[in-house]
């Protein structure tokens, strides 16, 4: 359940633009990233979202894909505009042994 809040705060916060909102909840002990530490991962995740943003034209949306060659168990958030071909941001999450795994591609 709590895995579902910490997924929703995410999307908000790209949606809406608003890092801050999924800060407290990278914060949690049950939450991991693969970079060095969570605050590593949150200046590039605002990074990114301040490109994503510049770049976009009009909304984005999310959408949720699984592409057959991902083998290691993760879902790809993809927040795409309604312009470009390729998503704007996108955030890799799995869920395994009670916890959250985030991770961040620069492309």
């Amino acid at each position: 359940m709590y895995s579902k809040i910490v997924i929703k705060s995410l999307t908000v916060a790209v949606l809406q633009n608003k890092p801050k909102i999924f800060l407290y909840h990278l914060l949690a002990n049950n939450i991991e990233t693969t970079f060095p530490n969570k605050l590593n991962f949150y200046k590039f995740f605002t990074h990114m979202l301040k490109c994503a943003y510049k770049t976009s034209k009009g909304k984005l949306h999310l959408k949720i894909e699984n592409p057959a060659w991902e083998d290691e168990g993760y879902k790809h958030y993809c927040f795409y505009d309604n312009y470009h071909k390729y998503s704007r941001i996108y955030i890799k999450i799995k869920e395994s042994n009670g916890k959250l795994y985030f991770d961040m591609l620069p492309f």
